[in-house]
């Protein structure tokens, strides 16, 4: 691979031909590899397309199976002269200070990152790989779990509402429909209804 060459030509380079060609004819580069460069590999093409992002004006993206040559530099200069103007480039690398092979591009413009995804995700690179590119959601604008979980039915909270104001033996003697107990009379109440009931006798 020529380092000196763009992401972008890298993209778009042309396969190589077979050393020796086919049989009995001169030599031509592979059908497969020929109809495939530089476009959507025909796994790709055939699998489920990928799920809607839960976002339209996304601003970043995450590239990965990049080549190990790949640097950053490399990568700016293709997003902001195919896609848009880019913030940031960060590239990963691990202990050993290799390149993963994975980007991460932050855009200045909201929905960028679609764009770039559409423009990109699954584009062979040197003929040889497809270039994974994933969008990165803005956990700013993701929905609390208190406003996915629904309300409390009409029904069950009104019943609620009226257990708690009866409480108590008197409310739910009352709820049930039992009778209050008389009160009970004196002693005074009692001899003046005995001396109202022998008047009426003796009349």
């Amino acid at each position: 691979m020529d380092i000196d060459k763009s992401l972008d030509e890298i993209i778009q380079a042309k396969p190589k031909a077979r050393r020796g060609g086919r049989r009995g004819g001169a030599s031509a580069p592979s059908s497969a590899r020929a109809r495939y460069a530089g476009a959507v590999p025909k796994a790709a093409a055939q699998a489920p397309a990928a799920a809607k992002p839960l976002t339209a004006d996304a601003i970043k993206i995450i590239i990965s199976n990049l080549p190990a040559d790949v640097t950053e530099a490399a990568v700016r200069d293709l997003m902001q002269s195919t896609v848009g103007p880019v913030r940031t480039v960060q590239m990963a690398y691990n202990s050993a200070g290799k390149s993963t092979g994975v980007a991460t591009v932050l855009f200045k413009t909201r929905g960028d990152a679609n764009k770039a995804h559409a423009t990109y995700h699954n584009r062979m690179i040197d003929n040889q790989r497809p270039m994974r590119v994933e969008i990165a959601i803005d956990p700013n604008q993701a929905q609390s779990l208190a406003s996915r979980v629904a309300p409390q039915p009409a029904a069950r909270a009104a019943a609620n509402q009226s257990r708690g104001a009866r409480g108590g033996r008197g409310g739910r003697g009352a709820a049930r429909g039992r009778a209050p107990r008389p009160a009970k009379k004196t002693a005074e109440e009692l001899d003046a209804e005995m001396a109202d009931y022998k008047q009426t006798a003796a009349a």
